[in-house]
This record gives structure tokens, C-alpha cells and sequence, in this order.
């Protein structure tokens, strides 16, 4: 009898693992073939076709839900030049990050791609159109709930809140009543609180460098970004970084 569960319980996790693990093996071949920092549609397109096949077990459906969004994310950015394109998948990542949240609030992956692809939909759309749809709050409170967790010692998650708010407080503008909670005197503690928790984080060190431009400080910008501009590129994560750097030189050169 023991045998024979020992047999059954790695079959059932074979089966709810199998279209994670195929998605998660074309996800690191997103960037095959990528060219002037873009990259080819398909392999990317195989990971999201298996994360949501891996949507219908639900031994395996809260962990697709948050490498599905990631990978539309990717999809998005990286292989989509035309806005029109982009517009339409982010709208459907949000209503489905929407939907993913009702089911696992609590995950800060899924919060945090959510709070990516919903922000890459504003970029889209009309800023109106955003802010009747609740974007800036959602963004706002997705913010607080990641940071909420650096309190049980969740480094990265509560860094990539920092980041959520600061970049929230430094590009949403200020209108009276319907957006007063926004502080453009916060921005630098916050991009700075993301960027002590988590250094590794491109996007903070660029986000924070960002600000210092705006604000005229090139020494402080040139101390955030000269550390790593040696660096190359993550295998991992190489169309990112690379992105990320090359956003950073020009920073430096302009």
C-alpha cells in the first residue's frame, strides 16, 4: 500500500508540473535569436500557451498565474513594437491579474507582476482612461501590501513596493481630491528605500538615477549607476538587463 502511494503521489505531481515545467523551459529561451534588444515572439508564446494549460490543475494554478503574467509582460515588451499590440495584451493582463488576485491575494508575485502589467496598460491608454479605471489607487494599494511584508523580513517584495510608490509619487501628477495622497516631495525616500533593500534591482538603480537627472544632481545619479555599468548582462536575464543598461548609458551620455 505504501508503494503503491508513493507511485500515485509522483504521478499526480508529474502531471501538475508537467506544463509549469514546459512553460518555465520555453520562458528561459525567451531571448533566443533576439536582435537590437528585441526578441522573437515564439518561444515565449510556447511558455504562455503552457502556463495556462497549467492554469487548469489547481495543484499547479497559483504559481502559473504569476509566470503568466510575467510572460505577458515579457511578450509585451520585448517582441511587440507596435502600441496597438501592446495595448491589447495588457488589457487582458490586467483583467486577469484582476481575477488571479481574488484567488490568492496574498501571493506578492502575482501582486507584483500585476502591478507591472497594469502599469504598462496606462503607459497604453489615455491618462483619463486610466484614472477612471482605478489605476493609480490599485497601484497605490498594491504598493502598500508589498511593503507591508518587510516587516516578516520579505526583502525583495517590500523593495519592489518602494519602487511601485516611488515611481507612483514621481509620475502620476497631483490633482486635487481625486489624486491628493500624491507627494512629489516622497519620491527620492522611497526609490532610495527600494533601492537599499534590493541593490541588485536594475530598475531601482535606474529609477532612482532618473530622478537625480530631473533634478539636476548628475553627481548622485552617475554614484548610482557607474557601479554596475561594468557589469554584463545576466544569461538569465539578458535582454532585461541589457535594456536596462543601455537605458542608463544613454542617461549618463545625455
Amino acid at each position: 500500500m505504501p508503494v503503491l502511494f508513493l507511485v500515485f503521489c509522483m504521478f499526480t505531481l508529474s502531471f501538475a508540473n508537467k506544463h509549469l515545467t514546459a512553460g518555465d523551459l520555453f520562458y528561459s529561451k525567451r531571448a533566443e535569436g533576439a536582435s537590437r534588444n528585441m526578441a522573437k515572439a515564439q518561444n515565449v508564446t510556447e511558455a504562455i500557451k503552457h502556463y495556462r494549460l497549467a492554469l487548469e490543475d489547481p495543484a499547479s494554478r497559483e504559481e502559473a498565474a504569476w509566470k503568466l503574467l510575467k510572460a505577458y509582460y515579457f511578450l509585451g515588451c520585448f517582441t511587440m513594437p507596435e502600441a496597438r499590440d501592446r495595448k491589447v495584451l495588457f488589457e487582458r493582463a490586467k483583467k486577469e491579474g484582476r481575477a488571479f488576485l481574488k484567488e490568492f491575494p496574498n501571493n506578492t508575485e502575482l501582486v507584483y507582476w500585476h502591478s507591472v502589467c497594469l502599469a504598462l496598460w496606462a503607459k497604453e491608454v489615455n491618462p483619463l482612461v486610466a484614472l477612471n479605471a482605478g489605476s493609480a489607487k490599485e497601484t497605490r494599494d498594491i504598493a502598500q501590501q508589498l511593503i507591508a511584508t518587510e516587516k516578516n523580513g520579505d526583502s525583495i517584495a517590500a523593495a519592489r513596493g518602494y519602487l511601485i510608490l516611488g515611481m507612483a509619487h514621481h509620475k502620476i501628477p497631483k490633482i486635487a481630491v481625486i489624486l491628493n495622497w500624491v507627494n512629489k516631495d516622497s519620491v527620492e525616500h522611497y526609490l532610495k528605500k527600494s533601492f537599499s533593500l534590493n541593490p541588485k534591482d536594475l530598475s531601482a538603480r535606474l529609477a532612482l538615477a532618473e530622478y537625480y537627472k530631473e533634478k539636476k544632481n548628475m553627481d548622485a545619479a552617475r554614484a548610482v549607476l557607474l557601479p554596475v555599468l561594468r557589469n554584463k548582462p545576466r544569461p538569465e536575464e539578458f535582454l532585461e538587463d541589457e535594456r536596462n543598461f543601455n537605458k542608463m548609458r544613454s542617461l549618463l551620455e545625455s
